[in-house]
């Protein structure tokens, strides 16, 4: 296989959905295969076509021989760190040479990348964009239409296109599928702070209901040793996970307007049935001077903006954080199997701006993603990749990557089910290596069927149910609708969501850290907005949306 060298630089949920049919067993060795080669028109097997392996249409191994191709991607870790590459390349006898940036990096090299023509056979994660797809795929034909490959060689991925509305969804304007599905049980509220109850308890303080009882109550995180470690200086009051930190405009809802803070929502929120841009209102900017006063004042962590994922999590596994915005407590801080953590949902709060706070709901219940798998024109043998990520959603492979290894953490039992024991029962060094975020790059693909629980001594407890029911009365009433760009309008409009969601994202960090005054600004922030064509970009997206 032709080897594609990225240019080298340095520079930024939950249980699966749906149930799988057709899945072909990891311990199947039948195979049809040809040498490389061999393939003709109408053959129905395939052969590796830079090498002398032999790639098997069905069954695993994958391939007879060594063979490899590249996948890049942006995950914060090695691929010596994610215990179920190595399973799957020992399944599929193919070895994948990962390249792994971190977002921010990884973001800035796949355009260098994909301009110079040194791009790797796949691409995937957070860093690709419905305008990528349709300006690499559709138009450039950089990424390649799977829906070919998928039908003849991927029938767990079949599977998962059939289900209701997945295969709209994937399909792109020109009637393609440019990506591997990601089809997952996502709650109502994606990320939302949590606040330490052990932290309460130790200063005998009530759950806040408004901001100015949440400001009293960080102070005293702050002043009086909450953690109870002897050290009255080492608390954080309040942080926000590092690779997330455009969740800190949800917090904007406590004064009347949660603006969304995913890639391709930046700044949108929804009033009704209409999408609206939240980013330009008063609202707004109460929220991000309210944010503004927390950090100057201390209550705030100041290395929010310039620490790493794993930074982040060392001082939570040391009991720094007082109050954290993240997807959920097991982020930072294992906690037992069967017991409830010593954290908890922070409600949402009033203010004196707004009686009525709001908050952006995520999902309906489960969404697809669209975008986080693409195989180039790089690819010499695109049915490998295809066949390499239908194994990925094989059952026993799914539940690997969501709940440990078999035979470490989970059991095959008489049923035809599986048991899983508590982790904690392992030790240290095992429970971080089998950790969740250990497991497998949590920005690809990977799928488990709705509904599939393992049986367990000691299930855990389940704190988003809890967050979407304290939640809900709060909740916009309808999520940020999909949409797909017209293909002609695909490059402006990249070019529009890039300048507008960096600026936003540059303004945000620069406002809540007090390097520039939000309320010197906002009027030259207004007017920099329309020169970005914000106009513009909000027409595009509402057309959009009604097409």
């Amino acid at each position: 296989m032709k080897k594609r060298n990225l240019i080298t630089a340095f520079l930024l949920a939950a249980t699966m959905l749906v149930a799988v049919i057709g899945c072909s067993s990891s311990d199947d060795k039948t195979t049809d295969t040809t040498e490389a080669g061999d393939r003709t028109e109408g053959d129905d097997t395939t052969g590796a076509s830079d090498s002398d392996s032999v790639i098997n249409k069905t069954g695993l191994p994958i391939v007879n021989g060594e063979y490899s191709f590249s996948v890049f991607a942006d995950e914060s870790q090695t691929a010596d760190d994610l215990y179920m590459l190595g399973v799957l390349e020992e399944q599929t006898g193919i070895t994948v040479d990962w390249q792994f940036y971190p977002y921010e990096t990884a973001k800035e090299q796949l355009g260098l990348a994909l301009n110079s023509g040194t791009y790797a056979d796949a691409i995937g994660g957070w860093i690709l964009s419905d305008s990528d797809i349709l300006t690499y795929g559709v138009e450039m034909g950089i990424f390649i239409p799977l829906e070919d490959y998928i039908e003849e060689y991927a029938p767990n991925i079949s599977a998962i296109l059939d289900l209701e509305g997945v295969r709209e969804t994937m399909t792109a304007p020109d009637g393609h599928i440019y990506a591997i599905p990601y089809v997952s049980e996502t709650p109502a509220v994606d990320f939302n702070p949590y606040i330490n109850t052990e932290w309460l308890a130790n200063l005998n303080l009530e759950m806040p209901t408004t901001t100015d009882e949440l400001v009293e109550v960080l102070r005293a995180f702050k002043e009086q040793d909450a953690n109870g470690n002897g050290d009255p200086n080492d608390e954080i009051p309040l942080t926000c996970q590092p690779n997330n930190l455009n969740k800190l405009t949800y917090l904007c809802g406590y004064f009347g307007s949660s603006v969304g803070g995913s890639r391709g929502n930046y700044g949108f929120t929804m009033e009704g049935e209409e999408l609206v841009f939240g980013a330009n209102t008063d609202a707004y900017k109460e929220g991000i001077k309210f944010l503004n006063s927390l950090y100057e004042e201390g209550l705030i962590d100041p290395e929010i903006f310039t620490q790493d994922l794993a930074t982040y999590t060392a001082k939570g596994g040391e009991d720094l954080y007082g109050v954290c915005i993240m997807y959920g407590s097991g982020d930072i801080m294992p906690y037992d199997a069967g017991t409830k953590p010593n954290w908890e949902p922070l409600p949402v709060l009033s203010s004196d701006y707004c009686d009525t706070p709001v908050w952006l709901r995520n999902s309906y219940g489960n969404s697809t993603l669209r975008t986080q798998l693409v195989v180039t024109d790089a690819a010499e043998d695109p049915e490998a990749i295809v066949r390499y990520w239908d194994n990925v959603f094989e059952l026993k492979n799914s539940l690997q990557i969501n709940n440990g290894p078999v035979d470490v953490l989970i059991f095959p039992n008489d049923e035809g089910g599986y048991d899983r024991i508590d982790p904690l029962t392992l030790s240290k060094e095992e429970q971080k290596k089998y950790s969740w975020s250990n497991l497998w790059p949590q920005s690809l693909p990977k799928y488990i069927p709705a509904g599939y629980r393992l049986n367990e001594e000691n299930p855990p407890y389940e704190e988003k149910p809890v967050v979407d029911a304290l939640y809900e009365e709060y909740l916009t009433e309808y999520t940020i609708p999909t949409y797909w760009i017209a293909t002609e309008d695909s490059a402006e409009f990249s070019e529009l969501q890039t300048s507008i969601e960096d600026y936003l994202k540059q303004k945000t960090a620069e406002w809540v850290s007090g390097v520039s005054d939000i309320e010197a600004e906002w009027d030259a922030y207004l007017e920099q907005l329309e020169k970005l064509n914000l106009s513009r970009y909000i027409e595009m997206r509402q057309e959009a949306i009604k097409d």
